[in-house]
């Protein structure tokens, strides 16, 4: 039980770090809530059909992990995830500016679109949520960034 465990956390931790960092908004809490995720796996005894089964859970997991953490510590966000398909307009920093200033859900998305290369579809029955309201909410956080970067940011 052991080794598959520790396969399916070497298999994870990168992607799982990545979602806490994006949402956490800094390495010290990113690196507490991915070590939260997995200490609920292990505690939860889950069973996967797959490994994009045992994604999506640890996935849907730290974003509840976020969800108890932001009740509990209410501070600024200080960074987020570029957005790749743009990154190479604008510079580096000023592409972090703009996503440290969305909210961590827009961040989330982002992420999971542009940098796990899921489908809209995909990411609503990761997080349980209409594929209308992902739609929107997408939508709504690619024009945030926009604003967000102004006149550099060209589709």
């Amino acid at each position: 039980m052991e080794s598959v465990f520790s396969e399916l956390y070497e298999r994870h931790i990168d992607t799982v770090y990545r979602i806490c960092y994006a949402m956490m908004g800094n390495r010290q809490d990113a690196e507490d809530a991915a070590q939260s995720v997995f200490v609920k796996l292990m505690r939860s005894k889950m069973t996967f059909q797959s490994v994009e089964h045992e994604k999506a859970w640890l996935i849907a997991t730290a974003r509840n992990e976020h969800r108890r953490w932001w009740r509990k510590k209410v501070v600024k966000f200080e960074t987020g995830m570029p957005d790749e398909q743009h990154a190479d307009r604008l510079p580096q920093h000023e592409m972090m500016d703009g996503m440290r200033r969305l909210p961590p859900n827009h961040r989330l998305l982002l992420y999971l679109y542009y940098y796990e290369g899921y489908k809209l579809l995909e990411i609503a029955k990761m997080l349980k949520m209409n594929i209308n309201t992902v739609k929107t909410r997408m939508r709504d956080a690619r024009k945030r960034l926009k604003l967000e970067l102004g006149d550099d940011f060209i589709d």
